[in-house]
């Protein structure tokens, strides 16, 4: 049998068997299913079945008055036909499918980084806002980071990161000393008095929100919400308003 023929078949929507029985009807003109089954090499009980699915879709027919069963293939012209009135189907439903794209658009779009490279990516897509709100643990951040701050603070020196940012760390003599450099470089540093250190990092900006666990095996969930961006944004004031200034 032609490949192509039953690649082009099995893209109009036939299975691998359906097209092989399909096209060898076709070369036989007629043909009854020990014809078929010789012809396809596949045995007679499938045959059967392939044969009432491809004529209760118009694709064949049993000729009428035989002793033993005959079936035949419909013209192709009749796919072609069918295909042409799906897509016209299709084009007329498209309205609602995209009315659907829409809604879907504001569902949550959820993503999960394990390694060191996609965890610093997303930090890095955080530099890209124009403002941004931090609740982080620099000392776990540099332990697995090392360096990171430093390398922060030199790119928004040299301009090459903008964004505007409020970061709250909690109350040790590493993070402390990562405020008071952040602060000295035009960003917002406050600590929270009560709470020594931090196991997740939390990052807020325009609709993202960025969940970190800073464990033995950090991980990192990012969910991009306007809904829940906007819902979040006052826990994250209210945790700001509770911060110390940097002396």
């Amino acid at each position: 049998m032609d490949q192509g023929l039953l690649n082009l078949l099995e893209q109009t929507g036939f299975t691998q068997k359906e097209a092989e029985v399909y096209l060898a009807l076709l070369e036989l003109s007629q043909g009854t299913v020990t014809e078929i089954a010789k012809a396809t090499k596949l045995k007679r009980s499938i045959i059967y079945v392939i044969l009432e699915g491809l004529i209760k879709r118009g694709y064949a027919s049993e000729l009428p008055g035989k002793k033993i069963s005959v079936f035949q293939a419909t013209d192709p012209s009749l796919i072609l036909f069918q295909l042409k009135d799906t897509a016209k189907n299709f084009s007329e439903m498209l309205p609602i499918f995209r009315t659907l794209h829409n809604k879907g658009t504001k569902r949550p779009k959820i993503t999960y980084h394990e390694t060191k490279e996609g965890i610093w990516k997303v930090y890095e897509s955080f530099n890209l806002a124009s403002e941004a709100f931090f609740i982080s643990s620099y000392e776990k951040i540099d332990k697995y980071f090392p360096g990171s701050l430093e390398k922060w603070l030199h790119d928004y020196h040299k301009k090459l990161i903008s964004v505007k940012g409020k970061h709250l760390v909690p109350n040790s003599p590493f993070e402390l000393q990562a405020a008071r450099q952040l602060s000295a470089n035009g960003q917002q540093a406050r600590y929270l008095p009560e709470i020594l250190a931090f196991n997740m990092d939390f990052s807020l900006c325009e609709n993202k929100l960025a969940i970190t666990s800073l464990e033995d095996k950090p991980f990192i969930v990012v969910i991009e919400s306007e809904e829940l961006a906007a819902s979040i944004r006052p826990l994250f004031e209210m945790a700001w308003n509770n911060g110390k200034e940097i002396q």
